[in-house]
């Protein structure tokens, strides 16, 4: 079988490479004898690589497969199978589907490897529109083994089959995208995404926002080292061939200006990141993940994506298995959808047009594993332990401390709702991590000074420390699974506490964190002793005099590991619950096994504040305490 490849570009001259792998004599046909010599060139150099790496056994055998020429009307006469990956404009491309119609066998299939042009635009200029279809390979498709094959209304069943039987017989994993719409399903869904980073140069780096989408969602490149990878003039061409083509879409200016300036990316050294050789990386530190919101990125992507689901384009697992295949996101745009949260989607595009997808979804309750539906079905449950909500979400549980009134303050029925929720999630073998919060403007503002103030001997409070609180802290110490907390405002005294023994810290910017016991006649028992063995030194300065710190200074000591804006706390506890998730559930178990040392010195030195904290209770300047703080006053120390 005889595959004829026109145009001998980047990516026809990759297609001719997978093609001549797969087994197949290939004609690589070009206007250009330079193109072509170029083309041999880097196929060449391709095939020596996959050859090293042990893709191939003979790199000039397959070589050997390859013909090159300039004379597209007599290779036309010898094609079994036709791919045209000409420049995209429709003219061009018209104008070589004419000469293929007119000099290749009837029965010939004749595939284009356009991103944007539909095909029907394309079959016109043929009279075997029939047998016309769209094969769109990925950039480099040597290296990324998927297409979108693309159906006109007139593409006929036997022309479809044919062409997944031999996109399988090249090793590529496909999708049929059933209506043929401009951009078709992934380009539709990147220039989304595209545009929206574009937008936020406004107020951010490109490294800023390619950081965001390296270092949080997980993609093994950010969106300006795509483009500049894919070029920023072929990005213009597909941009302008959708908004021609009825896409509310403009290029942006800033692209035309880098176009006018030289700036097309690694083919000339400079794009929105600098290089040295074409194949150089762009540096891109983690410590900017933080400063964008990845779902303000992502959203418009979901939008289109709900659109192309709604106008039955593609269906769900179409469009996700061309997200991670032909982009290689770490999991389908719709799931990540479902992890985010569809409510959440829908408030990052404020101020966009929302697909009537995704509002329909929010007002049915359809918010994703949150809720135990959205595109996708998820395993969930809702229970109550006393004050104390427990959220399981397909893979991992929320625990919410639900005494917004009184800032989530720890009585009892919150320790213990605390205990047997934690406890829940450990024995459930679904769940791979757990995340903590408190609803309201409080994460927990420490133990509650209602219940300390009732104790009236050494008795009530040993009796209360070793049968309400350690019995939670034990289970902490000795938790298998991960707990992620989310601190989302106050977490003053037990709250800042508990803090310490939890495996991963995240507060929002405006969260405030302190250990004021000492001001009411108390003592910090875990912040003064693991804390200051952990954090170090300065703990005690916030152990004696009871001052507040922000998100920062808590990072800074080492109490917090991360610090996010307001906005995005929550999808951040999730992307968390998905990096601990990839991990194999034994090495999780097993890291947190080794913490073993670390746990029990937990257990030793809590059992030593609470012992000091109990020798307090009696003390005049507890009941004092006490006191002062119900009367909102100064208290009046005696040292008794």
């Amino acid at each position: 079988m005889r595959v004829l490849v026109v145009g001998a570009g980047t990516m026809g001259h990759g297609i001719a490479t997978v093609c001549a792998t797969a087994g197949y004599n290939v004609d690589l046909v070009d206007i250009s004898e330079d193109a072509l010599d170029s083309a041999k060139m880097k196929i060449g150099w391709s095939l020596k690589k996959l050859e090293e790496k042990g893709g191939i056994r003979n790199a000039m055998e397959v070589l050997q497969r390859i013909r090159t020429t300039t004379n597209l009307v007599d290779a036309s006469k010898e094609a079994d199978f036709v791919i045209e990956a000409v420049v995209e404009k429709t003219e061009v491309k018209r104008e070589v589907f004419k000469t293929l119609d007119d000099n290749c066998r009837p029965e010939v299939v004749l595939s284009t490897n356009t991103s944007t042009i539909p095909i029907s635009d394309i079959a016109s200029a043929t009279k075997r529109a029939d047998k016309v279809v769209g094969l769109h390979f990925f950039n480099p498709p040597v290296l990324i083994r998927f297409v979108e094959i693309v159906k006109s209304e007139r593409t006929s069943e036997e022309t479809l089959k044919k062409t997944i039987e031999f996109a399988r017989s090249i090793g590529m994993d496909y999708i049929v995208v059933e209506k043929d719409v401009p951009g078709f399903v992934v380009n539709r869904i990147n220039v989304r995404v595209l545009s929206e980073a574009l937008r936020l140069l406004e107020h951010h780096k490109p490294e800023e926002i390619d950081a965001a989408v390296k270092y949080r969602v997980g993609m093994p490149m950010g969106v300006f080292e795509v483009a500049d990878f894919s070029g920023i003039d072929v990005l213009c061409n597909v941009m302008n061939e959708l908004g021609k083509r009825g896409m509310d879409l403009e290029v942006p200016r800033i692209l035309r200006e880098m176009i006018k300036e030289g700036r097309l990316g690694m083919k000339t050294g400079r794009g929105f990141y600098e290089y040295e050789g074409f194949y150089s990386r762009a540096k891109i530190s983690p410590r900017f993940a933080y400063r964008v919101n990845p779902l303000k990125l992502l959203a418009p992507g979901i939008n289109e994506a709900a659109w192309l689901l709604r106008n039955r384009v593609a269906d769900r697992d179409s469009i996700d298995k061309a997200m991670v295949f032909g982009m290689a996101y770490p999991k389908g745009l719709l799931e990540m959808a479902d992890d985010f949260g569809i409510d959440n989607v829908v408030k990052a595009l404020e101020g966009k047009s929302v697909d009537p997808l995704l509002s329909s979804m929010v007002n049915e309750g359809k918010l994703g594993k949150k809720s135990g539906e959205g595109f996708y079905e998820w395993k969930y449950e809702k229970r109550e332990f006393g004050p104390v909500l427990y959220e399981k979400r397909d893979n991992y549980v929320v625990i919410t401390m639900n005494r917004p009134e009184k800032l989530n303050a720890l009585n009892e029925e919150m320790w213990r709702g605390l205990n047997e929720a934690f406890i829940q999630a450990e024995k459930d073998p679904d769940v791979r991590a757990v995340i903590i919060t408190g609803s309201g403007r409080a994460f927990c503002a420490g133990d509650d000074i209602a219940v300390m103030g009732s104790w009236k001997s050494f008795l009530d409070g040993k009796d209360f420390f070793v049968n309400v609180a350690l019995p939670l802290l034990n289970t902490i110490a000795n938790y298998k699974k991960p707990i992620i907390s989310l601190v989302n405002g106050i977490a003053f005294g037990g709250g800042l506490e508990l803090n310490l023994a939890f495996d991963i810290v995240i507060a929002s910017e405006d969260a405030t964190f302190s250990v004021p016991e000492g001001l009411i006649g108390a003592i910090p028992p875990i912040a003064a002793s693991l804390g200051a063995a952990v954090v170090g030194r300065k703990m005690m300065r916030y152990c004696l005099t009871g001052d507040q710190m922000d998100a920062e200074e808590a990072k800074n000591l080492g109490i917090v590991d991360i610090v996010v804006p307001k906005d995005q706390l929550e999808i951040a506890g999730v992307e968390f619950v998905n990096k601990v998730a990839k991990l194999a559930p034994l090495s999780a178990k097993a890291i947190k096994e080794t913490a073993r040392a670390y746990r029990d010195l937990l257990r030793s030195v809590v059992e030593k504040g609470l012992h000091e904290i109990i020798e307090l209770i009696p003390t005049q300047d507890f009941a004092e305490g006490m006191r002062a703080f119900v009367q909102k006053r100064r208290p009046c120390w005696r040292g008794k």
